[in-house]
């Protein structure tokens, strides 16, 4: 694995932490049942924009784990 690459995955590791945990913050907020509906629809783009976030940082993340 290259200096570059190594670091991209270590920062991966971080935006797929943090992405997780705002993964779970916005489904909580959809399941609490209170926010108007608009804010339901922009905690349903935000999640849907996450979950596409993170599954292609988890991809290349697990590319680069196979070169390590």
């Amino acid at each position: 694995m290259t200096f570059k690459e190594r670091k991209e995955f270590e920062t991966l590791e971080v935006e797929i932490e943090q992405l997780e945990k705002e993964k779970a913050e916005l489904i909580e907020k959809m399941n609490s049942g209170a926010g108007s509906s608009q804010e339901l629809t922009d905690w349903s783009r935000r999640y849907q924009e996450v979950e596409t976030s993170l599954d292609e940082k988890s991809m290349r993340w697990l590319e680069l784990s196979e070169k390590e």
